[in-house]
């Protein structure tokens, strides 16, 4: 897997950021261009091919970056990527905003133009698989939340008020992921059921050497089952998220198509708003080498 980036390039950039006193969030994108992210998914297609090994382009945010995954699996290389909801969504310009903080993580936010591509990427089936990067941070955590009945405060984002590169990266995902896409692909005719299930469960199941255990509902498989409402509606954001974390990038956002119970290995998980988890519910899965390549 690659997290395509020029972190040279970067470090680079940081240290003139800085020196002449550009600190405030957006910054963190400028330090990060787009051309290091389309320079290092060619290199790294080009290592694939020399190396004939498969590749996977993790978290992708750049329209070049989609340009040059078309490029190398035109050429018949194995190599697959992903992308991430707030890539589709979100742009340079949020971190503009008096709250920039909440939007940085790595790779950063890009502009318009690569939310469209990103998009065209998914619709003609060159990405192949929209995951989350989670990776959540408190906006302020000198405020304590509640969160599974206990008081829970954690340094955050305020860590970094004066200088972008002391800012956590990382953002909240992991929930908003599925009932955020279903509203804004399936509900608009840009994907098909079938083709959220794929690029959502099925796909990644595949490339990871997981399916059928995972990733399909057959004999033999793990009943892990969503029951989905598509007729739900919500009005979005940090109360109904469950994330922990004291903000949401979707606030206000009005889903409609929302999971109402969700089996993990035939066990009821969610059912409405009730959980019924516990630490040590998980299992570890071997994965298989030698996946297939999609």
């Amino acid at each position: 897997m690659i997290h395509a980036e020029n972190g040279d390039v970067i470090d680079i950039l940081i240290d003139e950021a800085l020196k002449i006193g550009n600190k405030s969030p957006v910054w963190h994108a400028r330090t990060r261009p787009a051309w290091g992210a389309v320079e290092a998914v060619l290199r790294g297609s080009a290592l694939a091919a020399q190396a004939g090994a498969p590749l996977y382009i993790v978290h992708m945010n750049a329209a070049g970056e989609v340009d040059q995954l078309e490029y190398a699996r035109n050429q018949g290389l194995p190599i697959m990527g992903e992308t991430c909801p707030q890539y589709l969504f979100f742009s340079e310009e949020n971190l503009e905003q008096a709250d920039g903080a909440k939007w940085i993580c790595s790779p950063p936010m890009r502009s318009k133009k690569d939310n469209t591509r990103l998009w065209e990427g998914l619709e003609k089936g060159i990405v192949k698989v929209v995951a989350t990067d989670h990776c959540p941070f408190f906006f302020d955590g000198s405020k304590p939340i509640q969160y599974e009945g206990e008081k829970v405060a954690i340094p955050g984002k305020e860590l970094g008020k004066d200088d972008f590169t002391k800012i956590p990266n990382g953002l909240p995902g992991v929930g908003d992921r599925m009932p955020v896409m279903w509203t804004t692909a399936v509900n608009t005719g840009r994907m098909t059921q079938n083709e959220f299930v794929a690029i959502h469960c099925t796909n990644p199941a595949k490339i990871f050497g997981l399916y059928p255990k995972k990733g399909s509902i057959l004999a033999g498989s793990d009943a892990d089952i969503v029951i989905w409402d598509p007729d739900k509606t919500v009005s979005y954001g940090v109360g109904s998220s469950h994330h922990r974390t004291d903000y949401n990038l979707y606030e206000g956002w009005r889903l409609k198509g929302f999971p109402v119970k969700v089996f993990s290995r035939g066990k009821l998980l969610v059912d409405g708003n009730s959980w019924y988890g516990k630490k040590g519910d998980g299992k570890f899965v071997h994965r298989k080498p030698f996946a297939e390549i999609l």
